[in-house]
């Protein structure tokens, strides 16, 4: 009885804790608001353009964390837990409310995939794009025909050449004059469809050039 006691005080506390920090959330462009507020559930919400976060405070004392995007709809993180004391409930909610952050922060690069005609790298962005999303790699990619690279290679953050056009290398760095990093496709990652390779392959540039 007197535990039981304790958790609810925790319970409200804690709820109290959260919403008492608003103005904190809002220098970090995130908007909190209490959807649901009842003898059984307390819900808050956290919004910022990119996630929705979703925290329930059950009336027996089990919390649910839920981070949403909604752009597709993806679940980014799931975590429920059984309130036992104050530093517990901070420390998970800390975890909860740093992944909004990470995933609202991260930048998505905008990755071109060339070949003569855009045929070839079509097929390969749509099985890419798919990766990226089962292993949450924040890459939009585009496939590109040479002509589409010529008028519009200042969009994007690197472009990568199909083996069939890597021998353009040199013409191709004198049109963009170096300003966006490129870089050619593996032959033999190419031919046999690995894509999940050349997404390491642009993962590893990535790394390199941020290093530099």
């Amino acid at each position: 009885m007197f535990d039981e006691f304790y958790l609810e005080v925790y319970r409200e506390i804690f709820f109290r804790w959260i919403i008492v920090n608003a103005k904190q959330y809002q220098k970090d462009q995130i908007t909190c608001y209490v959807t649901v507020q009842n003898d059984k559930t307390k819900t808050i919400c956290f919004e910022t353009h990119k996630v929705k976060g979703t925290m329930t405070i059950w009336f027996n004392n089990i919390v649910e964390e839920e981070i949403i995007r909604p752009s597709d709809q993806r679940l980014l993180f799931y975590l429920h837990f059984t309130i036992l004391n104050l530093s517990q409930c901070c420390h998970l909610f800390n975890e909860f409310y740093q992944t909004i952050i990470k995933h609202t922060q991260q930048k998505e690069l905008k990755i071109a995939l060339c070949c003569t005609g855009g045929l070839s790298t079509s097929v390969f962005i749509e099985e890419m794009q798919q990766v990226c999303e089962l292993e949450n790699i924040h890459f939009q990619l585009v496939s590109l025909s040479l002509d589409q690279l010529y008028q519009n290679y200042q969009e994007y953050d690197a472009l990568y050449l199909a083996p069939q056009i890597a021998h353009m290398e040199p013409e191709i760095l004198a049109l963009t004059k170096h300003q966006i990093p490129l870089y050619c496709i593996d032959a033999t990652l190419f031919a046999t469809k690995n894509y999940r390779g050349i997404i390491q392959v642009i993962q590893k540039n990535i790394e390199f050039t941020h290093k530099q």
